[in-house]
Order: structure tokens, then sequence, then C-alpha cells
């Protein structure tokens, strides 16, 4: 309605009066929050996840995973490669997507604080991916393809992490080394939009209430997911601090 989007008819733009008092603190060395749900059922459709990072260093010598969990055949992971690029490994009954984006969005020894998203799409065919820093979407190139079939069929015992690739129960690799926050999974696509209005305003939002929400950890002192479907756990040397975006 008059190119206005997000901007001014979501229930979930920018709150002035809501205050982010914690993040949580990660070191690189297996640090991450637990969701403490495989989300099998969910990312086996449509899916979007959001979050805030600040990396010690945006080009570090490995990936570093905002978001993940890896068993056989069946992986999600949302990362930030060594080269500062975001991108996005699916695989699905060993059927693989690599998505990644055709630029860097973290230069070398870059620490300031980003909004990241992801969203991928179920198309009925191959499965469709997108990538977001700062509200804006960035061009991106697929490799290989997960089909809708496939993707049907994605079966893992594995919860999802934020912050790391989670592979075992309470265990990560490729975590990242700094801080993260505001994490959510949606059951659905956001909208260009709807990314926008969550991640371009320079600070986070309270998107309680926002569509198709299904788990959102604010990271204020505090574990909760604000939708109720599964609390989460800081694993190893997780913390929370007052550094925030």
């Amino acid at each position: 309605m008059l190119g206005l989007g997000a901007s001014i008819l979501s229930p979930y733009v920018a709150d002035a009066g809501y205050a982010n008092s914690h993040s949580v603190a990660l070191d690189g060395t297996g640090d991450f929050f637990d969701t403490n749900t495989t989300l099998q059922a969910q990312v086996r459709d449509s899916f979007s996840i959001s979050a805030w990072i600040k990396l010690d260093d945006g080009q570090s010598t490995a990936v570093q995973y905002i978001a993940g969990a890896s068993k056989t055949g069946h992986v999600i992971g949302f990362g930030v490669q060594a080269t500062g690029k975001l991108s996005f490994v699916h695989q699905a009954n060993s059927d693989i997507a690599l998505y990644n984006a055709n630029a860097a969005t973290f230069s070398n020894g870059a620490t300031d604080w980003t909004h990241v998203g992801l969203t991928v799409t179920e198309t009925g065919g191959t499965t469709a991916y997108k990538l977001y820093a700062n509200g804006e979407e960035l061009a991106g190139t697929l490799t290989l393809g997960v089909s809708s079939t496939n993707q049907c069929l994605y079966s893992s015992d594995i919860n999802l992490g934020f912050g790391g690739f989670q592979s075992g129960a309470g265990t990560a690799t490729f975590t990242i080394d700094g801080f993260i926050d505001e994490c959510a999974f949606f059951t659905g696509v956001l909208t260009d939009d709807e990314m926008s209005a969550i991640g371009s305003n320079g600070a986070p939002t309270d998107i309680t209430g926002h569509d198709h929400l299904y788990l959102y950890y604010k990271m204020n002192n505090s574990t909760d997911d604000e939708v109720g479907n599964s609390d989460g756990t800081l694993r190893a040397d997780a913390a929370f601090s007052t550094t925030t975006p």
C-alpha cells in the first residue's frame, strides 16, 4: 500500500522503549547457545532465522556459525565464512545445497554489531534461499540444490544451536568468537520489508508477536524462549554480557 511496506504497517517496527540489557559472549572454543529443540518438523518446510552478531574478527581463520545443526546427511548451517561472506549449507536426505553471498559483509578485523538474516523457501521444486545483512538482501550464488521431496525428509535428533554448529548433545564446532543476541526462528519466510523492519534500524526491536515466530530469545540475562516453545541453555563457557547492539 503506497509502497510503505513494513515501515508503517508492521506491528513489530522499531520500539524506542525496548531495553536490550544483555547479549551472550562466546569465545570461539565451543561456547554456544542450545535451543534444546531439533526443529525437525519445522525445517522440513519454509523457515527464517534472525540474529544480531558482533564478531571479534569479521574474517577469522575458519567459518563461524550463527546457527546450525549437523547430522550425517541432514544439516542446516548459517554461517560467516573466513572471507567474511554470509553463507548457508543445507542438506536433507543427503541432497545438499550451498548458498553463498557474492561479496563480504564483514571486513578483516571488523567488530561492528550486525543484524543477519536467512530465509529458506520450500518451493515445490528446488529450495530457494536469501541472505540478509542489516535488513538488506545480499546477492548470492547457489551451488547444487535440495529438492522439495528431500527437504521434507530432513531427519535429525540434533538440536539447533545459535553461535555454533551443534553436532552432538550439548557440543558444537565452528563457534562464534564474539557476541550473539536476539536469536529468532520463524516457521515461515520473512518478506524483505519484514527483514528490513527487524534489522535495518541499527539496534534490536522487540519482535514478540511477529507472524510465524516460533523461537525468540532476547538474551536479556535469561535463556527463556519468549514464545514458550523451548527454553534454551548456555553451553560450555557461554555467558551473559552487557555488551549490546
